[in-house]
């Protein structure tokens, strides 16, 4: 078992944290932050422009957590277990909190705020379930979950305004594709049998 450290501030170009946490930050003002406790995990951070603040936090083994920001945006990546993938694409005002614990969960998140930050929070724990949430707009907010094993879950918000809080508890559960256009307000919540 290893561990690594690393704190990157207002790089420029791309840069490496140690051979066993290879970790790169290209930023204009911008910090990141990256720990790492186990064998085999990738962090990359890229950072363009304003003051991006990027934190990613592995333990385990083999996880893989990308992070790529423009912009005053902000992410923080928790992954603990094995083969978990975590990817953030940020721009403008957003903020990130993606939570990961299990075997094989793939989270993607893809925010385009204006200047009323975005805010997302994203937690998977179980094993081979995958999320995605796009936000393209302003002041959208979205609170995502999955607690099981196999569960799909698919959001994406346009326009501004939006609110979701959408929650998977059990397993097998199907995928709603949920699209917002503005000013729309939901909360759902899928469950399965015996859970």
């Amino acid at each position: 078992m290893t561990r690594s450290l690393g704190f990157l501030i207002a790089l420029a170009g791309i840069g490496a944290i140690g051979a066993a946490c290879p970790a790169g930050a290209a930023a204009g003002g911008g910090s990141a932050y990256v720990d790492q406790i186990g064998d085999g995990h990738v962090a990359r951070i890229v950072q363009s422009g304003g003051q991006a603040v990027a934190e990613i936090r592995q333990e385990g083994d083999r996880n893989e957590a990308n992070v790529t920001q423009a912009g005053a945006a902000h992410a923080t990546l928790h992954q603990a277990g094995t083969l978990n993938r975590a990817e953030a694409n940020q721009s403008g005002s957003a903020v990130l909190l993606l939570s990961q614990s299990g075997i094989a969960n793939v989270a993607r998140a893809s925010q385009t705020a204006g200047d009323a930050a975005s805010y997302a929070a994203m937690r998977q724990t179980g094993s081979g379930n995958a999320m995605t949430l796009a936000q393209n707009g302003a002041a959208n907010q979205a609170t995502l979950s999955q607690a099981g094993d196999g569960n799909a879950m698919t959001a994406t918000q346009n326009g501004a305004g939006n609110m979701l809080v959408w929650n998977q508890i059990g397993s097998n559960l199907a995928d709603l594709g949920i699209v917002q256009s503005g000013q729309q307000q939901m909360t759902v919540t899928q469950t399965a049998a015996g859970r």
